[in-house]
């Protein structure tokens, strides 16, 4: 099992930073790896955030009565951590990854009721961190060997010459789950504060952007490409707050 502790500030080359996301954009253009889920959660110092890709099951219940009740049993990709906030900005972090799928091959059958089982990987460990470190957890594997075997009916039961109609493929598939954690320490914003959100950077397509080039949205980078800005200036795009005297936008 790997556990890695990421600083943005180690070196790895003369000149040259440690920068995680670069390496998996660049792995995930290879084909390499793929991203399963990209949360952004908050938590107090002290409490337990917890998120979940994945789905519930449902399983019958018999209770004292005699009546059965359903209750959901949880699977996929889920992660529980409870950060602590130490003096000087270190922050303790308390990291439960676990990786559940649905097991076909094992069941349970009570009456007319088949209840499948789970394969379950996880960990749990503790680390202490700075404002911006990344800590990677890996080591999850799973392996999923297969065998299909083709045959010619009654010609493959034939002793030795029944192996000239038969053919067999195996195939062998390994996954390594690797978690990256990046905490970091959120503070209030001040009254008068502006804050970002996800349409800064984008606005909504007039009827020929959308029609003719199938885009909802326009990025400044496909506004300055269309309208052929070589100066790397770009009209203004998303929420305008203040709008310069003398200046005036007209919308479309």
């Amino acid at each position: 099992m790997l556990h890695r502790r990421l600083d943005r500030r180690e070196p790895v080359e003369r000149g040259r930073v440690l920068d995680e996301d670069a390496l998996l954009q660049a792995l995930e253009q290879r084909g390499i790896v793929r991203r399963l889920a990209e949360p952004n959660l908050t938590a107090l110092s002290g409490d337990t955030a917890s998120f979940l890709a994945g789905g519930e099951f449902p399983i019958p219940v018999a209770s004292n009565l005699g009546s059965v009740s359903v209750e959901f049993k949880k699977y996929g990709v889920g992660l529980a951590f409870t950060p602590t906030v130490l003096g000087d900005g270190v922050i303790n972090l308390k990291i439960e990854p676990e990786v559940s799928q649905i097991d076909p091959t094992t069941t349970v059958t009570i009456g007319s009721i088949t209840i499948p089982a789970l394969i379950v990987r996880r960990a749990n460990t503790t680390v202490e961190l700075r404002d911006g470190q990344s800590f990677a957890i890996a080591g999850l594997l799973q392996a999923i060997n297969t065998a299909d075997q083709r045959q010619l009916p009654w010609l493959a039961d034939v002793p030795i010459l029944g192996a000239l109609a038969r053919s067999a493929s195996y195939q062998k598939k390994e996954t390594d789950l690797v978690i990256i954690v990046t905490p970091r320490l959120v503070r209030p914003a001040r009254p008068g504060d502006v804050l970002r959100t996800p349409l800064d950077g984008t606005r909504p397509a007039n009827d020929p952007e959308f029609f003719l080039l199938g885009q909802a949205e326009m990025t400044a980078p496909m506004d300055r490409r269309l309208k052929g800005r070589s100066d790397g200036s770009a009209p203004p795009i998303g929420h305008i707050l203040d709008v310069p005297k003398g200046v005036t936008y007209v919308s479309k």
